[in-house]
Formats: C-alpha cells, sequence, structure tokens
C-alpha cells in the first residue's frame, strides 16, 4: 500500500547535457562568451536550439561554432509531460561534439607589406579632414578684466534673423576681493 503511494514520487526524470571534445585536447571552452572549462568538458542543456561556443588553445586558431542542439522526440509537447513525470525511470539525452582545431599560421611578411600598400593606395584619393595649406589658428583666451562682445538675435524684414555684437561690461577677475562689477 505504501509503495503504491510512493511510486509516482520516484517517477519519471530527463537529465540533459552535452559534452564537447577537441583534437588536440586540453583547450578552453566558451559558451556565449563565458567560460566553462577545458576539453573535454561537460555542461548541461538549458534549451534545445543553437549554441555559440568558442574554443581557445595556445598554439592553435580560435575556432567560433554555432552548434544546434535538437529535441529529442519525447521532448516535444504533450510527450516531454510523460517522460518527465510518468516515465518511472530515469532518461539521460546526452549530446556529444568534437572539433578539430587547426594550428596557428603565422602571416608571411609579403603578405602583410602587400595589404599595407593596397591600403595606403586606397587611402591617397581621399579628402583630408582639413586643407593642409590652411592653418588652424587656435582660440586665444582673454586676459581678465577684459571686454568680450555678446551675440543677441535681432530681425530684418527683409533678411530674416540676423545678429548684432553687444559690448559686455568685464566682471572683476578676483571677486572676493572687490565683488562683482556692476552694469550700467
Amino acid at each position: 500500500m505504501i509503495g503504491a503511494l510512493l511510486a509516482p514520487i520516484n517517477t519519471g526524470c530527463v537529465t540533459r547535457k552535452y559534452t564537447i571534445d577537441s583534437q588536440p585536447q586540453g583547450a578552453l571552452v566558451y559558451r556565449d562568451g563565458k567560460p566553462i572549462g577545458t576539453t573535454p568538458v561537460d555542461d548541461s542543456v538549458v534549451f534545445y536550439g543553437n549554441y555559440r561556443f568558442s574554443l581557445v588553445k595556445d598554439g592553435y586558431e580560435t575556432l567560433h561554432v554555432e552548434q544546434k542542439i535538437p529535441a529529442p522526440w519525447y521532448e516535444y509537447i504533450p510527450l516531454d509531460f510523460i517522460a518527465e513525470n510518468l516515465v518511472p525511470w530515469e532518461i539521460n539525452d546526452v549530446h556529444r561534439f568534437s572539433y578539430t582545431l587547426q594550428p596557428q599560421q603565422m602571416p608571411n611578411n609579403n603578405d602583410i607589406l602587400q595589404k599595407a600598400s593596397d591600403l595606403r593606395n586606397r587611402g591617397k584619393g581621399l579628402v583630408p579632414l582639413h586643407a593642409p595649406e590652411t592653418p588652424i589658428t587656435p582660440i586665444a583666451t582673454p586676459a581678465p578684466g577684459t571686454t568680450i562682445g555678446a551675440i543677441t538675435p535681432t530681425t530684418t524684414p527683409s533678411t530674416g534673423p540676423a545678429r548684432s555684437i553687444q559690448p559686455i561690461t568685464p566682471v572683476n577677475p578676483n571677486p572676493i576681493a572687490g565683488g562683482v562689477t556692476p552694469r550700467p
């Protein structure tokens, strides 16, 4: 009687995981930019679909892979409820992936020089941000106590908005000693 009552408690369980291996082994594996371990490495399947893995090992080209982890037939509705809750044994869903890493290629100096020359030639026809014959004059900072003009908008009927420069009375550069000079 008690066994019949406890039977539903011990039913159904699906373990989902994947294993990544590489040739040679010992490559650091990243899933979506986060390290999960060195090959061979196991991890849990969070969802079925596409995963992005990167395998990194010194002396080898970094390998970027988009790997699809397909859902098994018993994980589709309504079979998933039966597999996870009513089947009286554990179901192990394990996916194994193996990747071959390529030895790192040393760049050829002639290829690098040719690419640099091509880039230099492509840039010859471009217009610089400012013409080299036009001198760039720095903006001078006015000395304390000098009068600086202010721009105030005015409107004329024929030309529209125009601006005129009005002088501003200088402010005392040392406000603690003498305060602010009053405006006329």
